[in-house]
C-alpha cells in the first residue's frame, strides 16, 4: 500500500498524519509565504514534524496563504519531494483541501473557520471562486482572529471604563494585565495566534448569556454568512470546518446568519478536521488535480 502523507497548515499550528496513523502537531503555523526564507523555514518545520526514517511515496499539502501566481507552493513542494524521498508531492490551497475534506469532489461552497478564513464555491460547471484568504491585517472576516481581537478589545475597554461591563474583562485576565496583552498581541510571532486563542473565551462568555460577547459572535456569523454567499456558485452543499466549528454555539449562529441572509441551504455540513482528509485526497487522486488548477501546485 502507498504510503501518503497528508499536511495541514494553517496560521496557527501544522499538523500531519502518514496514511490512517496518529496525528502529529506542532504550534507552528504560516502568515504568509513572501521570501525563499520563508518557504525553507515551513519545510524545514515539516520535516521535522516528520518521523525519523519515514519516506513517504505521496506528499499532500495544504496551504494556508496560498497565492496564486507565487512561486512559493510550487517551491515548498519540490523542497517536500526532495527532501522526504517522496515520488509526488502536492501543495494546495487550505480552501481546496477544505473542500475536498468536507464534501467531496462535488459542487458545493466550503468555508475554513480557523484562526483565519477561506471560502471556496464550486458549481456544476468546474468553476472555482475563492473568497476572503486575505490574512488577518486585511481579512479572515469571522474566524478566530477576528472575534479574538474583538473579544480583548471589548475586555480592555471594560477594564479602562471606556466600554459597557462585560464577563471578558474577567477571562482576560489569565493572559495578565492590559500592559502584558498588549505586549503579547503586538510581540508574538505569529500574532493572529496569540490573539485567536481569546475566540473560545468569547464563545464560551456568549454561552453564559454575555451581552458583548453574543454580540461578537453574531457579527462574527454574519461575516462568514457574507463570506459564504459571496463564494456560492450555485447548489450544492455547504460545509463548515476548522477549530470554531467545535462549537455548536458558532455553528448555530452562521446557519442563522445564512438564513438571515437567504442564502439556500440545500445541505449544511460540518467537519471540523477536514484539512488533513482533504490533503491526502489531493495527493492520491490525479484526476481531481485539473479541477483546482492555480490553487494546486505538483511537483514529481
Amino acid at each position: 500500500m502507498t504510503a501518503a502523507l497528508a499536511v495541514d497548515v494553517g496560521q496557527s499550528g501544522c499538523r500531519l498524519r502518514l496514511d490512517d496513523g496518529d496525528v502529529i502537531e506542532a504550534p507552528l503555523g504560516v502568515i504568509a509565504l513572501t521570501g525563499d526564507e520563508h518557504v525553507t523555514a515551513l519545510a524545514q518545520t515539516i520535516i521535522d514534524l516528520v518521523p525519523p526514517g519515514t519516506r513517504p511515496e505521496l506528499v499532500g499539502v495544504g496551504l494556508s496563504g496560498f497565492v496564486e501566481d507565487s512561486p512559493a507552493p510550487a517551491r515548498l513542494a519540490e523542497i517536500l519531494r526532495v527532501h522526504l524521498g517522496a515520488r509526488t508531492t502536492v501543495v494546495a490551497a487550505d480552501a481546496v483541501t477544505a473542500f475536498l475534506g468536507t464534501v467531496g469532489a462535488r459542487a458545493g461552497t466550503v468555508v475554513i473557520c480557523g484562526t483565519g478564513v477561506a471560502a471556496l464555491g464550486v458549481s456544476d460547471e468546474g468553476g472555482l471562486r475563492r473568497i476572503d484568504a486575505r490574512g488577518y491585517l486585511l481579512g479572515d472576516f469571522g474566524g478566530g482572529a477576528w472575534i479574538g481581537q474583538r473579544g480583548l478589545q471589548a475586555a480592555l475597554d471594560a477594564l479602562e471604563g471606556r466600554g459597557p461591563s462585560t464577563a471578558l474583562a474577567d477571562a482576560s485576565l489569565r493572559l495578565g494585565s492590559p500592559a502584558d496583552i498588549y505586549h503579547g498581541a503586538m510581540g508574538s510571532i505569529p500574532a493572529p495566534q496569540y490573539i485567536a486563542a481569546f475566540a473560545p473565551d468569547v464563545l464560551r462568555a456568549a454561552d453564559e448569556g454575555d451581552a458583548s460577547a453574543l454580540g461578537i459572535l453574531a457579527d462574527a456569523a454574519d461575516q462568514l454568512a457574507r463570506t459564504i454567499g459571496a463564494a456560492r456558485l450555485g447548489p450544492g452543499p455547504i460545509g463548515l470546518t476548522g477549530g470554531l466549528t467545535r462549537s455548536s454555539s458558532f455553528v448555530s449562529a452562521v446557519r442563522t446568519a445564512l438564513d438571515r441572509r437567504d442564502v439556500a441551504v440545500d445541505e449544511f455540513v460540518v467537519q471540523p478536521d477536514a484539512g488533513l482528509d482533504g490533503a491526502r485526497i489531493v495527493a492520491e487522486d490525479t484526476s481531481i488535480r485539473s479541477a483546482f488548477a492555480g490553487l494546486i501546485a505538483v511537483k514529481e
